[in-house]
């Protein structure tokens, strides 16, 4: 009943939505704004949806806030595997999602993406210290292809849907490993590789009760939590003691 309610519901923003829209090349906008964060929290999806007034293809980018990765590299010496390489990338996004109505070779050239930063083969991730391109490069594909393995990177042809011709939406899915901060969703229209339209809408992941105060006071307040950290410990100790001693 829930989800056909909330089917409900989103056809009629839908239809509401291309009311307003024809003003504009295109128009779009989520379902909701902020994804709060608490212990239980196991994933979530946010509908992105729009209208278009002129013809060209979709593309939907949402990117997450960016962040330092190191990608470590294993070999085997002496039977034993250990790290013998690493690169740290300054700037890879924590999460980054593509969603088209084709395949994005079909619609714009590298050049074109590269510029956007539309797809994950062009996505810019710059190495914190200068090396060769040719050692770069299988880092930064094991760092595309963990984070596709975890789900906070994703491209598709088949996310987007369509109602007519002039109706879109696209599922966007955030895993319960989504790292909090300010996203964006960017949706473009492109013809003859040029951008036709383009929104951007905000997007903020925050952490919520519990979970979110110990975050805050780990942070804010490092020297407390760690005295705290101790104390619970100690506690914990004497309980799991006390308990032994009566069994």
């Amino acid at each position: 009943m829930m989800k056909t309610a909330s089917r409900i519901l989103a056809a009629l923003s839908l239809a509401w939505f291309a009311g307003q829209a024809w003003a504009a090349p295109m128009v779009a906008d989520l379902s909701k704004y902020v994804i709060s964060i608490d212990s239980g929290f196991t994933g979530t999806d946010v509908l992105l949806y729009g209208a278009v007034e002129e013809e060209g293809d979709l593309v939907v980018v949402v990117r997450g806030p960016v962040e330092r990765v190191s990608v470590r590299r294993k070999d085997r010496v002496a039977g034993i595997w250990m790290n013998r390489d690493a690169v740290e990338f300054q700037d890879a996004p924590s999460f980054y999602l593509v969603a088209s109505s084709r395949p994005l070779d079909e619609i714009a050239p590298r050049n074109f993406r590269e510029l956007h930063q539309i797809g994950l083969d062009v996505l810019r991730l710059t190495p914190s210290a200068a090396r060769p391109e040719n050692e770069i490069e299988p880092f930064r594909e094991a760092l595309v292809r963990n984070r596709r393995r975890e789900g906070l990177y994703s491209d598709s042809t088949d996310a987007m849907k369509f109602l007519g011709n002039r109706l879109f939406s696209t599922s966007v899915h955030f895993p319960a490993n989504v790292p909090e901060g300010a996203y964006r969703a960017e949706v473009f229209l492109i013809r003859d590789g040029k951008v036709i339209s383009a929104e951007t809408t905000p997007l903020f992941i925050n952490k919520s009760g519990f979970l979110w105060q110990i975050n805050f006071y780990a942070h804010s307040q490092p020297e407390l939590y760690g005295i705290a950290a101790i104390l619970v410990a100690l506690f914990a100790g004497w309980i799991a003691a006390v308990a032994f001693r009566k069994g």
